[in-house]
């Protein structure tokens, strides 16, 4: 008869479901969350930014109190139970959220930061539990073997979880159209929610075939403790009392020798920690930054007649993360021992470059798809002139001679200049066939050194007259920026509709400002003034500047699109290998970190070391928040790039720190 404590324990595949409901749940939600934040921030790249990594923040801290929770009060079951049900909670009111869209996007922002909120503390709360319960079911040491395939296992059913929300939850949110809209954020959402709900059904069914065991107390708060009592006895000792090499040897009026030997040896390894939450500041910049990048590029596969989205691309990263472990393990570790990469301090070293490459890759992608800015010498000036009239003008100046303009186009004089601004007299001529009262205009403009001066010549329905207008300059989320300029339209709405997705419609009521400005998603559009086509099939690039010209005469209205400056709409594939290489850098530098803090803790020193290891996620993320605020660059190719040089002057702040670690032989048993 076979011996039963070899079996298999029945109850661990029920949590197998779990993990990977919940992970397909909190992943589908964290694909899409910045960029439905995009969308009701009105393209506020920052803002969603900010928003999502305040999200993680919450995911990575809150583990640190569930420990304590499960370990002291409730116990692994039960704060696994109610967390998963807060976890549900959460992401119900956010698919909620994206349904609502008849309230304000105030009320539907707060509504989703509320389901933000629980969702994170909920997901975050039991992180470090469920693997640990998933242990305890084990009878050790006759099922060791088993206990290691169910860690196999269960990081396989995590990695599983995200790459499914990956492939899918984009497919729902923009290959499915709901309530009349281009997109499905609540289908995106409300998958995600009903899993959830699945994951606490299939943890709940096996309740009778758990081993439970009860709360006693914590090593994290014990630890704490101990810390806490050591400074106050230092800082409370008199003169007159032996001072301590050892600080914390204060703490020995009510912590054994072992606590405190062993507490000494997990404070050694998170000194190591300090520098690692740089690395996530660039890691999990994949859900956010790397997103928005992706939105500005082409994701057409034409013979497949698919798009890939740009929530998509980045299943890369956990398809190769299964690849990259047994590759790495069996082929290039061995090879990096050759050559001196021998410990485990300096593969997360090598790790951390890895990472400040992937960056400079993005970098690269992102100076791309910008393209060259427009810049007048500074030693001269530049005039430019919309003809907003159905037809040529004839244009002289005093300083540089006479031009000429066609119908709806735009004249570009340059000037020569010593002085810091010059004023010129122009002569205008509109040609006969505009019927026009007046028909020529004399008048003074400015022309400013280094800068361009544009001016719209139009009328005000009886004279030709020449308005100043403002500069428009790139958007730097991307978007194409685009001003309307018209001969006094009024109360008249413009309609862009989407080539690719005629239920993706942008539409605005003319603005008497020629100077008003609108934003527009990058995209092939019709453009509709009322119920008039006036054009077709109108490219509105990454990064462009873009002046649409409207003439209305005799109820037929012609209109001419000028785009300025543009940048590249490359393919978003270009973002393999900046995907690749974060994968790359995740494998030797996490993975490896893990199996570091795992190795070197004492025994009764594992989870605090767990948990000091999740928080320095969330300070990586909090990086991001800080970095995002201070608002420090325009171009987002700057930014990448100042990521990539701190995460090398991180690491080598990290080779400086290691050298000085003794490694120690642990039993882990």
């Amino acid at each position: 008869m076979q011996n039963k404590n070899n079996c298999y324990p029945k109850a661990v595949w029920y949590i197998f479901g779990n993990e990977l409901c919940e992970r397909f749940s909190y992943y589908g939600l964290k694909t899409t969350l910045v960029l439905f934040f995009t969308i009701i921030q009105k393209y506020d790249h920052d803002t969603s930014t900010i928003i999502f990594h305040m999200f993680m923040v919450f995911s990575y801290i809150s583990p640190l109190f569930g420990a304590i929770i499960a370990d002291s009060y409730w116990g692994k079951y039960r704060t696994i139970f109610i967390l998963s049900i807060v976890h549900a909670i959460g992401n119900i009111l956010v698919a909620i959220a994206s349904l609502v869209t008849s309230v304000s996007l105030q009320f539907q922002r707060s509504f989703t930061i509320i389901g933000l909120l629980l969702t994170s503390i909920g997901a975050g709360g039991i992180k470090p539990c469920v693997s640990a319960f998933g242990g305890d079911q084990f009878v050790l040491p006759d099922q060791e073997d088993r206990l290691q395939m169910f860690f196999s296992i269960f990081y396989f059913a995590i990695n599983l979880g995200s790459l499914l929300s990956s492939a899918i939850t984009p497919e729902l949110r923009k290959s499915v159209q709901c309530f009349g809209k281009d997109s499905c954020f609540p289908l995106a959402f409300g998958v995600p929610a009903i899993l959830m709900v699945m994951s606490i059904v299939f943890f709940v069914s096996a309740k009778n075939l758990y081993k439970i065991i009860k709360p006693t107390s914590s090593i994290i708060t014990t630890s704490i403790g101990c810390i806490f009592h050591a400074l106050k006895n230092k800082i409370t000792t008199t003169s007159n009392e032996a001072k301590r090499k050892d600080w914390l040897k204060y703490a020995n009026d009510k912590y054994n020798a072992q606590q405190i030997s062993e507490l000494r040896s997990a404070l050694a390894i998170m000194y190591l920690f300090i520098p690692v939450p740089m690395f996530f500041a660039l890691f999990d910049q994949q859900g956010s930054r790397w997103i928005l990048q992706g939105t500005l590029m082409n994701g057409k596969i034409d013979f497949l007649n698919w798009i890939i989205k740009p929530d998509q691309i980045h299943l890369i990263n956990p398809l190769f993360v299964l690849i990259f472990i047994p590759l790495f393990n069996a082929i290039v570790y061995p090879l990096l021992y050759k050559i001196g990469i021998n410990t485990a301090l300096r593969k997360i070293s090598l790790g951390g470059m890895f990472a400040a490459l992937s960056f400079v890759c993005a970098a690269v992608v992102q100076y791309t798809i910008t393209g060259q800015t427009f810049a007048v010498p500074s030693n001269e000036g530049q005039l430019r002139i919309y003809n907003n009239f159905d037809c040529n003008a004839a244009i002289s100046g005093s300083l540089v001679g006479n031009f000429s303009t066609d119908k709806l186009d735009v004249l570009h004089i340059n000037y020569s200049s010593t002085v810091f601004n010059e004023t010129d007299v122009l002569s205008i001529d509109l040609h006969p066939t505009c019927k026009l009262k007046m028909s020529n205009l004399k008048q003074h403009v400015f022309i400013d050194k280094g800068r361009v001066s544009s001016y719209l010549l139009t009328s005000n329905n009886v004279d030709i007259e020449l308005k100043y207008l403002n500069e428009l300059k790139k958007l730097k989320n991307g978007n194409s920026n685009l001003r309307i300029l018209h001969n006094n339209f009024s109360d008249q709405n413009i309609a862009l509709r989407n080539t690719n997705n005629k239920l993706s419609e942008i539409s605005f009521k003319l603005s008497t400002n020629q100077d008003q400005n609108y934003e527009l998603p990058v995209g092939t559009y019709d453009v509709y003034l009322d119920n008039e086509h006036i054009l077709q099939n109108v490219d509105f690039l990454p990064f462009s500047i873009n002046d649409l010209l409207l003439y209305h005469n005799f109820n037929h209205t012609n209109a001419k699109l000028i785009t300025l400056e543009k940048g590249k709409y490359i393919h978003i594939l270009w973002q393999v290998p900046q995907a690749i290489l974060i994968t790359v850098a995740e494998v030797m530098f996490v993975v490896t970190l893990l199996e570091f803090s795992f190795t070197q803790a004492p025994l009764s020193m594992k989870s605090f070391l767990s948990a000091a290891n999740l928080c320095t996620t969330a300070f990586g993320n909090l990086l991001i928040v800080l970095i995002s605020r201070m608002g420090l660059f325009e171009n987002q190719g700057h930014e990448f790039l100042f990521y990539a040089v701190l995460m090398v002057l991180d690491m080598i702040l990290f080779m400086v720190m290691s050298t000085k670690y003794k490694y120690r032989c642990i039993n882990t048993q």
